[in-house]
C-alpha cells in the first residue's frame, strides 16, 4: 500500500495555484480599500446628516444652545461686575496714597501757591502775573523768560540730491 499524505496535497496545491491566492488577495484588497470603503463612508456621512438635522433633535440642541448661552451671559457680567469693582478701589486706593495732606491752618481758595514766593498766599498770585512779563532772570525752562533772541532750530533734513 502506498502512504497517501495530506502534506503532500496541500503542497501541491499551494505549488500549483498559489499564485492565483495572491492575486485573488491583493485584487480583494484594492477593491476594498478603493471601491467599498468610498461607497460605504458616503453612506455613512448622509445617514449622520439625516440624523444631525432631525428637527426634533435641532430643537433639543437649540434649547439647550441657548441655555448654555444664558449661563455664559451670566458669567460675564458677573465677571465684569467684579472687575469694574475692583478697578474702583484701586482708583481709590490710588487716591489715597497719592493724597497729600494740608497744613492744618492754610487753605487756598485760589489753588495752590508758587514755591519761593512766601508764605502769604495772596501775594503769590500778584508776583506770578508780575513776574511772567517784567521778569529779568533767566529760566531755560521758560523759554520766553529773559532770552530776547531767536530760539534754535536745526537745519531740516534732506534726501541726498545724486543723480540717477
Amino acid at each position: 500500500m502506498i502512504e497517501y499524505s495530506s502534506d503532500d496535497d496541500d503542497r501541491n496545491f499551494l505549488q500549483k495555484y498559489g499564485w492565483y491566492f495572491i492575486i485573488l488577495f491583493i485584487t480583494i484588497h484594492y477593491l476594498k480599500r478603493n471601491v467599498f470603503m468610498p461607497i460605504l463612508s458616503e453612506r455613512q456621512r448622509k445617514q449622520n446628516y439625516k440624523q444631525a438635522t432631525d428637527p426634533q433633535r435641532v430643537a433639543i440642541l437649540q434649547e439647550q444652545m441657548i441655555k448654555v448661552r444664558l449661563e455664559q451671559q451670566r458669567q460675564a457680567e458677573l465677571k465684569s461686575n467684579e472687575a469694574k469693582e475692583q478697578k474702583k478701589l484701586k482708583k481709590i486706593q490710588r487716591l489715597k496714597e497719592t493724597k497729600v495732606d494740608q497744613p492744618l491752618g492754610k487753605t487756598n481758595v485760589g489753588g495752590g501757591h508758587r514755591l519761593g514766593s512766601g508764605d502769604d498766599p495772596s501775594s503769590s498770585s500778584t508776583n506770578r502775573n508780575s513776574s511772567s512779563s517784567s521778569s529779568t532772570s533767566y529760566n531755560p525752562l521758560m523759554p520766553s523768560t529773559g532770552h530776547v533772541g531767536p530760539s534754535y532750530r536745526p537745519a531740516r533734513r534732506s534726501r541726498p540730491g545724486g543723480g540717477g
